[in-house]
């Protein structure tokens, strides 16, 4: 192998996200459009550039049951991994949107590394764990490359990590329900896909604007 390749996929569209609430730790289930997604993603990957090897899987049920769907078509050995969990939200785990904006949660979290007045993870707490789970899975798997199944704000931090940029939080690495990033970890990492969302038909695709998509400073 030239060089290893990392591939995140974000889950499909849950209930919450379609009812606009700021679910961490919180299970939601895939709604029909999630599902769909993931067969998209799934299909979608099976003509890919670069051949994949393994996949990985936050423990929450939406990504298990994404990767599951998306595994359908690729057939890859697939294990959990803890450390892909989403950003523990603390008390403001099931809020709107809409609320999570005005307590200034995307604000807050990319001007301060250490923020946690929300009682949860900080964005340094989130990175940290990230950054772990994805150094040792590169050192288990050093000559395969691998698909990771995860969540918005989980996959925002680990993208910062590996693109040494700041902040923490990596808020302009937030993805699109079902979306794909692709990463080349050359000596100087090389961002070959970011939030690719193009095999989506227009009936699978979320407002550009809804907050978990997309955050502004």
């Amino acid at each position: 192998m030239n060089e290893q390749r990392f591939l995140f996929i974000r889950h499909g569209e849950t209930i919450a996200n379609e009812q606009q609430l700021a679910y961490g730790l919180t299970e939601s289930p895939l709604n029909a459009k999630g599902k769909a997604q993931a067969h998209a993603t799934g299909l979608r990957l099976q003509g890919w550039s670069s051949p994949y090897d393994r996949m990985l899987t936050s423990p929450l049920g939406r990504a298990q049951e994404t990767a599951a769907i998306v595994n359908q078509y690729l057939n890859l050995p697939l294990e959990i991994d803890p450390g892909l969990v989403e950003s523990n939200l603390g008390d403001w785990e099931g809020i709107t949107y809409a609320e999570m904006l005005s307590n200034g949660y995307a604000t807050k979290s990319i001007r301060d590394d250490h923020f946690s007045e929300h009682g949860g993870e900080s964005p340094q707490a989130v990175s940290d764990r990230v950054s772990q789970c994805l150094t040792a899975a590169r050192h288990r798997y050093p000559n395969e490359n691998l698909i990771f199944v995860s969540h918005g704000s989980a996959i925002a931090h680990g993208m910062a990590v590996i693109m040494d940029t700041q902040p923490k939080f990596g808020y302009q690495y937030l993805m699109h329900n079902g979306a794909i990033t692709e990463v080349s970890l050359q000596a100087t990492p090389t961002l070959l896909h970011l939030n690719n969302y193009d095999h989506l038909a227009e009936e699978l695709t979320t407002p550009k604007d809804r907050p978990d998509n997309v955050q502004r400073v």
